[in-house]
């Protein structure tokens, strides 16, 4: 009887095995994430093992230790599935991304004896004739069902004109995205604590398709774009960095183009029509408008076709250095940044030549450039830089511990049109091959001036006006990255462009 009762639970044990072995190696299989030549050592492993289980379970010296290792493996395998479950349920959340949220606020003045938009709904309003109006739209026609009558409006040129009629007492409140608050806050340094937010209103639309292409043996340009503000990747707002990667998957190449955030140009959307109506303003300002008037800017600028965008901003940079365990990032100057990531007062040092960071000291090495003689132009050369020191963390062995924790995060910490299906293949493709890339710089070149802008058009602002021998050049520079067959490599002789 307790032969029998034996060779039953060893059957059990055996059946449990195999089942959860052949689950594991099948899950893992159809995700796509582990590349076949190391699939194959998976199945020959968990094959083995159970092949030692039922050799095991033959004997009465090892069937004991031998249904613990069954419990062991087990749990081993199951722990493993859960990893790639979580590793893929964040990739689903981070890749795709198809809208973008606006959020239009109500100001009033700080002593403005409302407190709610319904005591607010026999003000004028002041709104913005052209600019946004779409979205201002939507948001009266929130407000105009929730307060039960149509509210009364006032139309201005521009964001500086508008918050002049709201201190002049023209108008009782305006109606203002919040992406444009910064920019007014180069005027109105103390807006934020002269006014208050009696409502907002989340506004989400769909940003334009991209077309896919295969990233695993086509070249194609990614848009990075940094935008200045902390809290949720989803909110439009201006874009300080705006740095095109140009990949190619075949000769292991990447070309970081930086364009200066202070750029003037017309801005664009897709089609190549002029979103304002060819008057220039600053690259940053078409942020506001959304990534997608970033991307078709930059694609008109450049000549180019840009398949994807990647958007992060203050809160995800610090974020995604902490999760890879720190950077080492190269400086090309010994220098003390005094941008704090809760902004003045914070001092951090850095070397000429590689430092490690974290978050905080990440973000203050990138947003620094008071004290570079060529200001924006440098500090564009650290996004640069801190971009590769980001990319070589993550193609390395050392971030495998950290590898679920940090696509959990994911979703917070960037947005991208890149679908699940494509970062899976790119990962796929790295840890199979575990190639080296060489990552190069390119920097748009322009001059200095005053000018009024298409967002800002009562003031002028300062504006970088293009060099547009250094954008030809850049142009041509993306094309060779893109066009550049294996053969080709030996002959190669790009480098960094340099600032002088």
């Amino acid at each position: 009887m307790k032969t029998l009762v034996k060779r039953k639970i060893s059957l059990v044990v055996i059946i449990l095995q195999l089942l959860v072995s052949v689950l594991f190696c099948v899950y893992v299989g159809t995700t796509g994430l582990a590349p076949l030549k190391y699939m194959i050592p998976l199945v020959v492993v968990a094959a083995l093992l159970l092949v030692y289980q039922v050799l095991s379970q033959m004997t009465d010296s090892s069937y004991i230790f031998g249904r613990v290792l069954a419990i062991v493996f087990c749990a081993v395998f199951l722990v493993g599935a859960n990893y790639v479950r979580e590793s893929m349920a964040a990739l689903q959340n981070v890749g795709g991304a198809t809208t973008k949220v606006d959020v239009i606020s109500y100001y009033v003045m700080k002593d403005d004896k409302a407190q709610t938009l319904v005591d607010a709904k026999d003000y004028s309003f002041g709104i913005l004739r052209t600019q946004d109006r779409e979205n201002t739209d939507k948001a009266l026609e929130e407000a105009n069902k929730k307060v039960g009558k149509s509210l009364s409006t006032v139309e201005y040129d521009d964001p500086m004109t508008l918050v002049d009629a709201l201190y002049a007492k023209e108008v009782q409140s305006i109606v203002l995205n919040k992406s444009f608050v910064d920019t007014v806050k180069e005027q109105y340094k103390t807006f934020q604590t002269d006014t208050r937010e009696l409502e907002t209103s989340q506004i989400e639309s769909e940003v334009e398709p991209i077309v896919d292409t295969d990233v695993t043996t086509k070249p194609f340009n990614v848009y990075i774009s940094g935008i200045d503000v902390y809290g949720k990747i989803d909110q439009t707002s201006r874009s300080d960095v705006n740095i095109i990667a140009t990949v190619n998957p075949v000769t292991k190449k990447v070309l970081l183009t930086s364009t200066p955030r202070d750029y003037y140009v017309p801005l664009y959307t897709k089609g190549g029509k002029s979103y304002s109506g060819g008057i220039p303003d600053k690259l940053t300002h078409a942020g506001i408008y959304g990534v997608d008037c970033s991307l078709n800017t930059l694609e008109k600028l450049y000549d180019i076709d840009i398949d994807y965008y990647v958007r992060v901003n203050f809160t995800s940079l610090k974020k995604i250095v902490d999760l890879l365990g720190g950077v080492e990032v190269y400086s090309d100057y010994d220098f003390i940044s005094d941008w704090g990531p809760h902004g003045a007062g914070t001092h951090y040092k850095f070397k000429k030549g590689y430092n490690k960071v974290n978050g905080k000291k990440a973000l203050a090495f990138c947003r620094e450039r008071h004290h570079f003689a060529n200001g924006d132009y440098q500090r564009g050369r650290d996004h640069q830089h801190m971009i590769e020191a980001i990319l070589n963390k993550v193609m390395s062995p050392s971030v495998l511990p950290n590898f679920s924790k940090l696509l959990k995060e994911s979703k917070t910490m960037f947005q991208t049109s890149m679908s699940k299906d494509k970062i899976v293949s790119l990962c796929n493709m790295q840890l199979n091959d575990m190639a080296k890339w060489k990552i190069s710089y390119a920097n748009a070149e322009g001059s200095g001036a005053k000018k009024t802008t298409f967002s800002i058009r009562s003031t002028a602002l300062y504006v970088c006006e293009p060099n547009y021998e250094s954008v030809k050049k850049i142009t041509k520079r993306i094309n060779k990255v893109m066009n550049e067959k294996p053969e080709d490599e030996s002959s190669s002789t790009d480098k960094n462009d340099t600032i002088e």
